[in-house]
């Protein structure tokens, strides 16, 4: 009788099967994992950028209270109706642009997947005017998690909300 020497056949299909059934588990585990890392830096630089316009059209009003953006209401606060935010300008002579760089700030690099921070000053019922800026999801199925979380930490009570694939943040309602 001899004895046979090496790796037999069924060993090798033990470990190619077993090898199989790990990388099947590594790449199906980790599907939701990048998913939600990725909602999650999504979520935070929607929250970040928004942040930072709402605290500087709000400096705008706070710095240049007697400005006049020519209506009637909240006339120190820029004038405009789905401007772009990397346009915006204060409402008095010289129109400083709230980007300028002057004092180190510029506008929020565009988020991947996103489309530009819009901003609107609207009258609403009668002489009451709301502010609000928005952003809107290119693949609004992709970053739909992204965007309610967003929503839900921009404070109480909550200022904004999602309408489709647009998140809506209001600086004056």
């Amino acid at each position: 009788m001899s004895r046979q020497s090496g790796i037999s056949i069924i060993t090798l299909l033990l470990l190619v099967v077993s090898f199989a059934a790990g990388v099947a588990y590594l790449l199906v585990g980790a599907g939701p994992n990048v998913q939600g890392q990725l909602n999650a830096q999504k979520t935070a630089q929607l929250v970040a950028q928004a942040q930072l316009i709402v605290h500087r059209i709000t400096k705008c009003a706070t710095d240049y209270p007697e400005a006049d953006n020519g209506s009637t209401v909240h006339k120190a606060y820029p004038l405009g109706a789905d401007a772009l935010v990397s346009t915006l300008t204060c409402p008095i002579t010289g129109n400083p642009n709230l980007w300028s760089g002057v004092d180190g700030v510029y506008p929020p690099v565009p988020i991947e997947g996103f489309g530009d921070w819009k901003y609107t000053k609207a009258t609403i019922v009668g002489a009451a005017t709301s502010i609000s800026i928005s952003i809107t999801a290119s693949q609004p199925t992709v970053y739909a998690a992204a965007l309610t979380q967003a929503a839900s930490k921009m404070g109480t009570p909550k200022p904004a909300r999602v309408a489709a694939s647009t998140l809506t943040v209001d600086i004056i309602q």
